[in-house]
C-alpha cells in the first residue's frame, strides 16, 4: 500500500542543483538526507520525499513539486508549502516563490515572494511575453505580508 502524499511546491528564482536541492528540502521537511528521491511516474519509490523539478528558461527557474509521505515528515499535521518555501529559500541562499494557501483570498492572483532572510511579500505575476512556460513577479507589487 501506498503511503499518503501531501503534494507542495513553489518556484526557485535560480537554476538550482539537484543535490543541493534535495539536500535542502530533506533538512528542511527534518528527513535524513537518503529519504529524498526524483520523482518517476515509471519506477515508484518508497522515499518519505519524491522531488519533481522541471527547469523554466526565464523568471523564477526551477519549478519544484514535493510529494511527502506525511506520516514520515517532522511535521505531525504536514507542512504548508509556504513553510517549507521559508525553510528551503534560507537553506538555499535563494528567493522563492508559493502560492498563497488556498482559503486566501487572492490565491489566483497573488504569489508570496519569500527571501532567504525569511521576508515574505505578496506581489502579482509579471508578464513574461510570450514566454508561458515562465513565471516572474512585478517587483514594483511587492508589499509586506
Amino acid at each position: 500500500m501506498h503511503p499518503e502524499r501531501l503534494i507542495l511546491g513553489f518556484l526557485v528564482r535560480g537554476d538550482v542543483g539537484e543535490a543541493r536541492l534535495f539536500e535542502s528540502v530533506a533538512r528542511a521537511l527534518g528527513v535524513p538526507p537518503d529519504a529524498t528521491a526524483r520523482f518517476d511516474i515509471d519506477g515508484p519509490s518508497d522515499a518519505a520525499v519524491l522531488v519533481d523539478v522541471t527547469l523554466r528558461p526565464a523568471g523564477f527557474r526551477t519549478d519544484v513539486s514535493l510529494y511527502i509521505d506525511v506520516s514520515r515528515a517532522s511535521s505531525a499535521r504536514g507542512p504548508t508549502s509556504v513553510e517549507v518555501a521559508t525553510r528551503v529559500a534560507a537553506l538555499l541562499g535563494e528567493e522563492l516563490i508559493v502560492s498563497p494557501p488556498a482559503d486566501d483570498p487572492a490565491v489566483a492572483i497573488d504569489w508570496f515572494l519569500v527571501t532567504p532572510d525569511g521576508k515574505r511579500f505578496r506581489a502579482t505575476e509579471a508578464s513574461l511575453g510570450e514566454d508561458e512556460d515562465s513565471v516572474d513577479i512585478d517587483r514594483a507589487t511587492l508589499r509586506p505580508d
